[in-house]
């Protein structure tokens, strides 16, 4: 699924054809309708994933100690930064809109920061396993707070530099 800016037929690497990238002004107000009328089941994810990594050696997150005892005495170590950049999701349940952050790429290295933690703690996203979530009632507040998190955790300049993909959404977890 490709994009095209309004004014232009060329497709660009930002993701699904209801979205506009021209700008974030028109980026919310697209996501927000991709959100609101996905497949004709109503369960839409997209994938919004950022040009560049977030995470140095230094500001990698810490991993979390296993273990009752261990997790009280043990000293905490960093993880090793991905060479990936931070990813974003965004799926629409019956009841809700889930954003999802994982923490970890594949092999285990930190796809974000204690500084992206401790901001995205802020705004009320909780840690569950491997990934930041948080649950949103309405699709345009899930497009404005996804927004934000891309403009201000993710640092993603402008909606073009984003790759953003479309799919039907994966059935909720458990």
């Amino acid at each position: 699924m490709s994009t095209t800016h309004p004014d232009d037929d060329s497709p660009t690497p930002a993701g699904g054809q209801e979205l506009d990238v021209g700008s974030w002004n028109r980026f919310i107000p697209s996501l927000t309708h991709l959100l609101q009328t996905g497949p004709d089941d109503g369960a839409i994810g997209v994938r919004l994933t950022a040009t560049e990594p977030i995470v140095t050696a230094a500001t990698a997150a810490y991993a979390r100690p296993e273990g009752g005892l261990r997790r009280l005495l043990g000293r905490r170590r960093r993880l090793s930064p991905s060479p990936l950049p931070p990813v974003l999701t965004v799926r629409t349940c019956p009841d809700a809109v889930v954003l999802t952050a994982p923490l970890l790429d594949d092999d285990g290295r930190a796809r974000l920061g204690e500084d992206a933690l401790a901001a995205l703690d802020s705004l009320g996203w909780k840690r569950q396993d491997d990934a930041m979530v948080l649950r949103v009632v309405d699709a345009a507040s899930a497009a404005e707070l996804a927004t934000r998190v891309l403009i201000e955790v993710f640092d993603v300049a402008h909606p073009a530099d984003l790759v953003a993909v479309a799919e039907p959404a994966a059935a909720p977890e458990a």
